[in-house]
């Protein structure tokens, strides 16, 4: 009888050990695996009304971002220790939404990693945008960001078009700042998430928002190479983030919409990468698809190389009406075109083959005749172009050291060309013209 009770004792004793047991490792796992602690120093721009892709959160400031990156490029880790936060369980799902040039640049990382939702970059400014006004011209202006996607986009515009940094004012704000009256900026250059709370909060305040009208992409892509060719309205994205949100007035006597730029044009597109592991292996990354310079073809009906054709209006058959800065009724031509012959051969075309760093055939003849010129340059034809001062090509080796040179003191070209990435990967190239600056924010 006695050692009957005592069998029962050690059933139910090992009963209840397998009973916690099963409680206890199902919530560790589905903490660890379907409630994700997510890092950011943008709160709003990964909240919307569906609550975001996790329940837990932890906002650093944008300012404390750069000491994270620093402990995590040094230790290959993403921790509580690495965060800064030692009320993060030590078994937690950590993941860091972190821009991707960070991530491929600065951290090295070849571990997997998944993509937030898509957003875009735009100009905010105090003055509605004139027609005449040039974006890019950023001298005597004070130049805003919040964020660090922020600062690093502006520093490879800056770049991209060789401005002078020391006739620009950088300035870092903080979102409150935006609610003063005060004139504090002339441009702000900010990252919103689409339908993201950040993107309602930029629309609904009393500032003139604007795509980045006159702006070549593919200046600033040689810098900060992880953005996609996007052409569109504000105010398509501002009908759309409205209609999502299910807020501000539907009539169509939006207040917004004066400050909501209704002019078609470029408006990057980006992804926040998700990263909750480093490895730091040799980098790897698949681009999207983009496009080469959009241009009206079918100058010549035959579509073949040779011919003679008017570049910027295909239906135009004469030199003289193509070179003549007014159209045929006498009014003045509100665009630019020259007449100029097609190529027909590479060899034809000026850069062919002038990138010898690694084995391709860049500057040939494409498109149905148009030589293919280096980012940069500005194109005033078929063949014809311009290449000096402000157009000057971007290369990968432009500066003035000698270690380069071959041995009769000439610097091989290595020009930027338009969504050249996965050729320089696969060559073991670099990638972008110069490091950006992540820590001085």
């Amino acid at each position: 009888m006695n050692l009957l009770s005592i069998s029962l004792i050690l059933i139910l004793i090992i009963i209840v050990i397998f009973i916690l047991i099963k409680c206890t490792i199902p919530i560790n796992e589905q903490f660890v695996v379907n409630n994700p602690i997510i890092i950011t120093d943008n709160f709003l721009n990964i909240k919307d009304k569906d609550n975001g892709i996790s329940d837990k959160y932890i906002i650093v400031e944008s300012t404390y971002l750069p000491t994270i990156i620093d402990k995590i490029k040094k230790t290959n880790v993403i921790d509580k220790n690495t965060i800064g936060d030692n009320t993060i369980p030590n078994n937690a799902n950590i993941q860091l939404l972190i821009d991707p040039y960070i991530n491929y640049y600065i951290l090295n990382n070849n571990a997997p990693t998944s993509n937030f939702k898509e957003g875009i970059f735009v100009c905010v400014s105090n003055n509605i945008l004139r027609k005449e006004d040039c974006l890019w011209n950023l001298y005597g202006k004070v130049v805003a960001y919040i964020y660090m996607s922020d600062y690093l986009f502006i520093q490879a515009l800056i770049k991209g078009y060789n401005l002078n940094i020391n006739n620009i004012s950088l300035k870092r704000i903080k979102i409150e700042d935006l609610k003063k009256t005060d004139k504090i900026f002339d441009y702000l250059f900010t990252y919103m998430v689409f339908d993201s709370e950040y993107m309602m909060f930029i629309f609904n305040q009393r500032y003139y928002i604007n795509g980045l009208k006159d702006v070549d992409i593919h200046r600033i892509k040689a810098y900060y190479p992880f953005i996609k060719e996007n052409y569109n309205t504000i105010k398509y994205y501002y009908n759309k983030t409205k209609k999502t949100n299910a807020v501000g007035s539907t009539s169509d006597k939006d207040p917004n919409d004066i400050y909501i730029s209704s002019v078609n044009s470029l408006l990057p597109i980006m992804s926040y990468n998700i990263i909750s592991s480093v490895e730091n292996f040799i980098t790897r990354l698949d681009m999207p698809a983009d496009y080469l310079e959009a241009v009206k073809e079918g100058y010549d009906k035959s579509n073949k190389g040779g011919h003679y054709g008017c570049y910027g209006n295909g239906e135009i058959i004469s030199k003289f009406e193509c070179d003549s800065y007014y159209n045929i009724d006498g009014t003045p031509k509100k665009y630019y075109s020259l007449w100029d012959k097609k190529c027909s051969t590479d060899e034809e075309c000026p850069y062919y083959k002038s990138n010898d760093i690694y084995p391709n055939n860049r500057g040939g003849c494409i498109n149905n005749g148009f030589c293919e010129f280096p980012v940069g340059v500005k194109r005033l034809g078929f063949k014809k172009y311009t290449d000096t001062n402000l157009n000057k090509p971007l290369c990968y080796n432009c500066n003035n050291d000698k270690n380069n040179e071959n041995s009769e003191g000439i610097k091989p070209a290595d020009y930027v060309f338009e969504n050249d990435f996965n050729e320089r990967v696969k060559y073991k190239l670099n990638t972008i013209i110069s490091l950006l600056d992540y820590r001085d924010l």
